[in-house]
């Protein structure tokens, strides 16, 4: 089942291990954002994602751009008239020192309320294909016959270990609080398989053996990101507010794309775990080891170097959530998601703090694992229970993107 998350072994309470007395994990080396703004966003911020591109991700194009290849309206009063449902077919390029080459076609669905606008959009990348996030008839099947429909052990599973919500988002209840949703499927363009992942990237990326160049899979979903940006900006019905939302890995990839690109207005990254929110030194749950043999396609070869080897890291994931500043990121957790490490991604919460202080900001706004504040600029929510989108998650993702945009 690991193959459909970054998961790992059960436990049954979350590790108190490097706890303060009061319950708040010890805090991490801060972020040095510099004395100013200007010191942060013209030197010391290019410095830190230079430095996680190279240690982490890999790098990202240098250019890229997104074309529309069709585009349909599949049901103008869906969900009982709640909202209208639509459908691209995109096909990005990304260029990478004047070299471009050009993603499969992949498909995009959006559903807009329909209530006055212009409407924030929640960008979403799910495991599962399209017909499964949007279920409507209309939606496009995907190409390869892969799906998450119930019929399947597979799919039993995954529904059973990861909550309901794992792939199907509550739609109405997005849309009478006043947002747009648009979702793809990230293996569309770069599948999520050591083979066919890493294939894909290399045809993305001529120059691919160079470790200057090589980039995985986390940093191409969260570029896809972008090229949903791409194509949503150019619509009037859309706000200028953009929201990456993920689970698991594409928790991850959300974060990268807040960290990458200055449209995104907000992240939402739940239970992103190793490479994603979670520290890599001090860490309880999945290794950097662990995470880079099982999913070889996801990262740089650097950061696979780097197990065992955590501590001589020059960066560290409080500097992915830095980069996001001044902008607001909620950093989803479960407690018996130890395999996760809720206490590291609050420990790189309160690291990365000191980028919004920059900007007459607080970042994180509590001392311990709870109580959960949505107007933080750095909210850190944390739920009983296992890793997956179960019910009392989309209201805790709502009332924060509330709590910051309404």
């Amino acid at each position: 089942m690991c193959a459909l998350a970054s998961c790992g072994p059960t436990k049954l309470t979350i590790s108190h291990a490097n706890l303060k007395p009061n319950g708040a994990p010890a805090t991490p080396t801060l972020v040095d954002p510099g004395t100013d703004i200007k010191t942060w966003e013209n030197t010391k911020r290019p410095q830190l994602q230079s430095e996680l591109q190279k240690s982490v991700y890999g790098f990202l194009p240098d250019a890229s751009s997104t074309r529309t290849l069709a585009h349909e309206v599949l049901d103008p009063n869906a969900y009982d008239g709640l909202g209208t449902i639509e459908e691209y077919t995109l096909q990005a390029t990304a260029t990478f020192k004047g070299t471009s080459t050009e993603t499969s076609p992949f498909k995009m669905v959006v559903v807009t309320p329909n209530t006055s606008g212009p409407h924030p959009v929640i960008l979403m990348e799910s495991f599962c294909p399209n017909h499964n996030t949007v279920d409507h008839p209309k939606v496009s099947r995907n190409a390869e016959g892969f799906s998450c429909d119930g019929g399947g052990v597979t799919s039993k599973i995954m529904l059973y270990v990861f909550g309901r919500y794992i792939s199907t988002p509550p739609m109405e209840m997005i849309l009478q609080d006043g947002y747009a949703f648009a979702t793809i499927f990230p293996s569309e363009y770069v599948p999520d398989s050591p083979d066919a992942g890493l294939a894909a990237l290399k045809n993305l990326s001529p120059d691919y053996e160079n470790e200057e160049t090589r980039w995985g899979a986390i940093a191409a979903w969260a570029w896809g990101y972008s090229r949903m940006i791409d194509t949503l900006e150019q619509d009037p019905r859309f706000k200028n507010i953009w929201i990456p939302y993920g689970h698991s890995r594409y928790g991850k990839a959300a974060l990268v794309a807040g960290a990458f690109d200055p449209r995104v207005s907000a992240v939402i990254a739940h239970q992103s775990g190793t490479g994603g929110a979670s520290l890599n030194r001090r860490k309880k749950g999945e290794t950097v080891k662990e995470i880079t043999d099982t999913f070889p396609h996801w990262f740089s070869k650097t950061y696979a170097a780097s197990a065992g080897k955590e501590a001589k890291m020059t960066s560290d994931q409080h500097a992915l959530l830095a980069l996001n500043a001044p902008n607001p990121i909620f950093l989803g957790n479960a407690r018996r998601d130890v395999w996760s490490d809720p206490n590291g991604a609050f420990r790189a919460a309160q690291g990365a703090s000191p980028a919004y202080n920059i900007y007459k900001k607080q970042g994180l706004k509590q001392d311990g694992l709870k109580p959960y504040h949505p107007d933080a600029d750095i909210s850190f929510y944390i739920r009983p229970g296992t890793h997956g989108v179960v019910k009392e998650d989309w209201p805790a993702f709502l009332e924060f993107l509330d709590a910051h945009f309404k």
